[in-house]
């Protein structure tokens, strides 16, 4: 079910404890996911549903949505104690400034409150999405610096940079450079103009046949980039990127980051630290096969949540 993998990926976990004690449903290691965090997505979620002409009625329909709901606030209860181990942890503060933001920019508290509900929202729901999301596009970014540090490694033992790129750059998809070694052609004058100013910088800085021994923090995460070739028309360029976009998109997560979280869950399974008690949904991670990683999605372990 399509929405169902949207929900997984975009939605967050982290809305502020509500006034009145909700019950516990499920136990992440030390933090504990409530009733009244579960029901913000799940109203949500069927009100979409219901709007884009679906069902979120019947027994098979209600249980897949509740399962997606449930997993996803397990994977971001998970990188939430990540950030919080990291010190980056969102704060009250931190979401109502957004939120104000947000009202400012729809013309009031209550011209926000209205545009939500029409997309199936709520304030609730929205403080919940810009929590998990300033707490994963963190956690993210700190992974990328890692992953991006181990790539560099990899280069210095002499191995072949497009062969790197193949592997591990998440330039990928049909218009993305990772299937052709990260080539990115012959890039003009005019062209280099319109790429992030430390990735035109460090092209220009380079000497033929060189890379950059540090990697470019841009917009679009964090880059080396290769020159192999400079002429007159420009100058021909490799890259290998290891996505931390700013700003950062939920549902651009790469595979790499995503199989980090699925091995942090795996060791909370193994030590018993995720349990459920919710009903009817089926989605309990300890309880599901995963599949197993494809070669991309290697690279370093990063330190898991203690």
């Amino acid at each position: 079910m399509a929405v169902c993998a949207l929900l997984l990926a975009a939605c967050g976990s982290n809305a502020p404890a509500p006034a009145a004690t909700s019950p516990v449903i499920a136990r992440v290691a030390s933090d504990t996911i409530t009733l009244a965090q579960f029901n913000v997505r799940y109203l949500s979620a069927c009100t979409s549903i219901k709007q884009g002409g679906g069902a979120c009625t019947g027994g098979a329909a209600v249980t897949q949505v509740r399962a997606a709901i449930l997993r996803s606030l397990i994977t971001d209860t998970v990188i939430r104690e990540e950030a919080t181990r990291l010190g980056l942890v969102a704060t009250p503060k931190e979401i109502a400034a957004e939120v104000a933001a947000d009202a400012q920019q729809a013309g009031g508290m209550s011209a926000l409150q209205t545009e939500l509900a029409g997309a199936g929202g709520s304030i609730a729901q929205l403080q919940d999405e810009i929590s998990s999301n300033i707490n994963e596009q963190r956690v993210e970014d700190v992974f990328a610096q890692q992953r991006a540090a181990y790539v560099e490694q990899v280069l210095a033992t002499g191995a072949s940079f497009t062969a790197t790129a193949k592997t591990y750059s998440d330039d990928s998809g049909t218009t993305g450079t990772a299937a052709k070694g990260g080539d990115l052609g012959v890039l003009t004058a005019a062209q280099l103009k319109t790429y992030d100013p430390a990735f035109a910088a460090a092209v220009e800085s380079l000497a033929v046949g060189a890379y950059s021994r540090t990697p470019v923090h841009d917009a679009g995460g964090y880059d080396i980039v290769m020159l192999y070739a400079k002429t007159a028309a420009g100058w021909s360029v490799r890259h290998i990127l290891i996505y931390a976009g700013n700003p950062y998109n939920v549902t651009d997560r790469p595979g790499w980051f995503t199989e980090e979280l699925f091995n942090e869950v795996d060791q909370l399974c193994a030590a018993n630290q995720i349990q459920v008690s919710l009903t009817n949904a089926g989605g309990n991670p300890c309880t599901l096969a995963r599949p197993s990683p494809s070669p991309a999605t290697q690279g370093p372990t990063a330190t898991p949540a203690g």
